[in-house]
This record gives structure tokens, C-alpha cells and sequence, in this order.
């Protein structure tokens, strides 16, 4: 557990994407799916370094090798390509945290969880720029993605399996404490992106020390 909270506060930290497996959903995807996931990968950079009123659709477009109306066929206008590049940005860095996690012991999870956040921020820059504030009427959209939802379920589920095998207390709710973790998770990445630095291994512990109080067995 120190390793991890180490991990957290080392600057410079960061993940390898999968390539392989980039490569092999390219092959199952048609022709329109891949201009859409092209033109949303190009909004997604430009909209996470100049924000919304700083990227027109005409730029993407053009880096897509599109026009501008062939850009329109896949989005109505250009808050429903920024739109469409939170929900893809912040829900692919759930999911790439959720699989990171998957199997972490249950005295673990939250260290895990917040270090692999912070690890894996770096390459999700709109989503990084949502959570530092500067996009503020999309933040209300991160705590109602699809991802955050089967993220709380992953949690749940170590839980439930944790107090079947008599590791943890049996009696709390496991879908509550789940979302307890949920938002414990996204309280600290918003105080680490917007105070621009990061989380301390205090504060961590802290964190950790208050879970490992609410989950532990009695006696």
C-alpha cells in the first residue's frame, strides 16, 4: 500500500496504452465508424488544449480529411461533438481505471484506484481539463456517464465478494459504500487537478486509513 501511494505523489508517472488492442477493434469497425472515431479522437485533443471556444469543427474536420458538412453527418453541430468528446474521454478514463483495478485486494482498492486515476489523467486531456474547471457546465455530465455507473458496479462487486469471504464487515451496503468510494475518488482528482499538484501521501493515507476503519471486521 505504500508502494502505491509512493506511486502517486512520484512526478512523472504514467501508463503504456494498448496498441494491440487499438488495432484489433480497428479491424472490426466499418468505414463510418472509424471517420467517427477519428473525428472524435481529433476533438478530443484539440478541445482538451484550446477548449470549446478555442477549436472550431472546420479544424477538426480538416485534420480528419473531411469537410466541414461531412463532419455534420456524424454530428448535429459542434456542442454535440464536444459533448460527444466528454462522454468518450472521461467514460474511456473509467474504463481504463476500472481494468487496471479489476483483482486489487479490498484494503487496496482505494490507494489503486485514486494512483491509477492520476496515472492515466495525462492522456485524457479533456477530461483533465473538465475536472481542473475550466469547462464548468460539463461537469454535472461526468457524475451521469455510463462508465461512473459500471465503475460503482466493479466496486460493489469486490465488496460483496469481500464480506462472502469474511473479509470485510457484513453490515453495510455494499451499492452504498461503493458510491461513498465513488465520489471519495472524484473529490480527489478535482482537488489535485484544480490545486495543481498532486495528492499527498497524508491526504492518501488519511483516505485509506477512514475505508480500512469502515470495512474492517469487528474484534
Amino acid at each position: 500500500m505504500t508502494d502505491l501511494v509512493e506511486r502517486l505523489v512520484e512526478p512523472g508517472s504514467g501508463t503504456d496504452s494498448d496498441e494491440g488492442a487499438d488495432g484489433a477493434d480497428e479491424g472490426r469497425e466499418t468505414k463510418g465508424e472509424r471517420t467517427r472515431r477519428r473525428i472524435l479522437e481529433l476533438a478530443i485533443e484539440r478541445f482538451g488544449s484550446r477548449g470549446y471556444r478555442g477549436t472550431s469543427v472546420s479544424e477538426i474536420a480538416r485534420s480528419a480529411g473531411l469537410t466541414q458538412a461531412a463532419a455534420y453527418a456524424y454530428f448535429d453541430n459542434k456542442e454535440a461533438l464536444f459533448r460527444a468528446s466528454v462522454d468518450a474521454d472521461a467514460g474511456g478514463m473509467i474504463d481504463e481505471v476500472s481494468a487496471l483495478v479489476t483483482g486489487t485486494g479490498i484494503r487496496e482498492l482505494i490507494p489503486s484506484l485514486v494512483v491509477h486515476a492520476v496515472m492515466v489523467l495525462p492522456s485524457h486531456p479533456l477530461a483533465r481539463r473538465i475536472l481542473a474547471g475550466m469547462e464548468p457546465d460539463e461537469v454535472p455530465r461526468l457524475v451521469e456517464l455510463p462508465a461512473l455507473s459500471r465503475f460503482s458496479d466493479l466496486v460493489a462487486g469486490a465488496l460483496t465478494q469481500a464480506q462472502h469471504d469474511g473479509d470485510v464487515r457484513s453490515d453495510f451496503e455494499p451499492d452504498v459504500l461503493a458510491a461513498g468510494i465513488e465520489s471519495i475518488v472524484m473529490g480527489l482528482l478535482f482537488t489535485t487537478i484544480q490545486s495543481g499538484s498532486s495528492a499527498t501521501a497524508r491526504h492518501i493515507s488519511g483516505v485509506v486509513e477512514a475505508f480500512d476503519l469502515m470495512i474492517r471486521p469487528p474484534g
